[in-house]
């Protein structure tokens, strides 16, 4: 009888995330005294398509705490814009081969008009998991909106006390810890299927938050082609660290979470961690 209720269990959290699926989930029970929220974000979209669902500023007005992955201050993103550039001496063309350096060249001449001369003054000092997405924004044409920051700015705006989760150099060791190899892989990936990748950010962000969990979730890793590194290094073990920091400051105040989207799904999601740990979710459709 154990292993059956054992068996049912592991099936009822595996498939959490697909049977309500939903960006914004309800936290209660295992002692909260009241219920707390968890907000999964894209980490930036088009400025036309930007918007705070009501059903997100609700949650967000009816909490004491706002908690969000790191911070946004000058310092912080000064800190985590240097870990994301190669160290002095090194760049592009230092890790990737003449034929590699010069496909990639050729790709930012062609698809956004930048000529090398540019490139390199502007570009190739960049890591190359982090060009990657950068690619997809200079792909946007238009100003973007970073929602972490939107929805920081907002809470402080409506008094609730600003949380992070953790300092700008983990987030920096996280990107750090996926090898520069791999990296390479990932960029010349999407200057392969570039096309596919625009056209798919595009579906989401006409479509978010209504995208399911999954979708997203693969999208942000068709980047790195699924590599078990870099979920681990990036997703897993950030999630389990910030498990008890959650648990405590639910217990406390009550919260609203806001993290990167992909944070909440697969089964070393927040979603799948707060369930094992006997949390009641409940998904909050988001119009």
């Amino acid at each position: 009888m154990k292993k059956v209720n054992a068996l049912f269990l592991f099936v009822s959290l595996a498939t959490l995330s697909y049977s309500q699926s939903s960006v914004l989930w309800e936290i209660t029970g295992n002692g909260l005294n009241t219920p707390s929220y968890l907000f999964g974000s894209l980490k930036f979209i088009g400025e036309k398509e930007f918007r705070i669902p009501k059903e997100v500023s609700d949650r967000i007005l009816a909490s004491k705490v706002f908690a969000i992955e790191d911070q946004v201050d000058h310092h912080a993103q000064h800190e985590l814009n240097s870990a994301l550039h190669f160290a002095k001496g090194q760049s592009l063309a230092t890790q990737l081969t003449v034929e590699e350096y010069k496909k990639v060249t050729d790709f930012f001449e062609r698809e956004f008009k930048i000529n090398k001369k540019d490139f390199e003054s502007k570009y190739a000092k960049i890591k190359p998991l982090a060009l990657s997405i950068l690619m997809t924004r200079l792909s946007l044409n238009e100003k973007v909106k970073f929602y972490d920051i939107e929805l920081l700015l907002f809470a402080k705006k409506n008094k609730l006390t600003p949380f992070s989760l953790e300092s700008i150099d983990r987030e920096a060791q996280a990107l750090n810890a996926y090898p520069i190899y791999n990296q390479v892989k990932a960029l010349l990936h999407s200057i392969d299927n570039f096309e596919t990748q625009k056209s798919e950010f595009k579906k989401m962000m006409s479509t978010y938050p209504q995208e399911s969990l999954e979708e997203i979730f693969e999208f942000t890793l068709h980047p790195v082609e699924n590599n078990p590194i870099f979920i681990e290094e990036f997703y897993t073990k950030r999630n389990v660290e910030w498990l008890p920091k959650l648990e405590k400051m639910m217990k406390e105040n009550k919260s609203f979470i806001s993290v990167g989207v992909a944070h909440l799904e697969g089964d070393q999601g927040l979603l799948f961690l707060l369930k094992s740990k006997g949390y009641n979710l409940t998904a909050i459709p988001v119009k």
